[in-house]
């Protein structure tokens, strides 16, 4: 497994995050603290490969933002719906069943397994690291 790649800038993770800074307002540094290492641990696990980089970014960038999108402590889903809705609209091209798979199962207790499992594991390992040791 490679060193742990700390950055402390991510001009993804910067736009995304802007876009959303109003509506979480006090918890904004917070969250983009959290959202930063949570990549950290996931880029980690998947060996610092560049080719999910900009994936693992976009995830975690979303992963809890139907919190403050819906005020709901049921925010998967809506996290997931946001995500999906701009991975349109901007074009990003990513596959969404993978982006909606990240996200609802990075709360997931036991190990994820089925289609995309390096990185849905790799998110679901690195929330939990982050979140147990917070």
């Amino acid at each position: 497994m490679s060193d742990i790649e700390i950055k402390l800038v991510r001009s993804r993770v910067e736009e995304i995050l802007a876009r959303y800074k109003h509506l979480i307002d006090k918890d904004f540094p917070g969250y983009r603290n959290h959202v930063y290492r949570a990549i950290t641990y996931a880029m980690h696990f998947l060996d610092n490969e560049p080719e999910y980089e900009a994936l693992i970014e976009t995830i975690f960038a979303y992963h809890d933002v139907g919190l403050w999108t819906d005020h709901k402590l049921a925010y998967l889903e809506p996290s997931e719906a946001v995500a999906l809705a701009d991975n349109e609209k901007y074009d990003w091209g990513f596959d969404p069943q993978l982006l909606r798979n990240a996200i609802h199962w990075h709360h997931k207790i036991t190990p994820y397994s089925g289609k995309n499992e390096a990185v849905i594991e790799a998110c679901r390992k690195a929330d939990w690291v982050d979140i147990c040791y917070d």
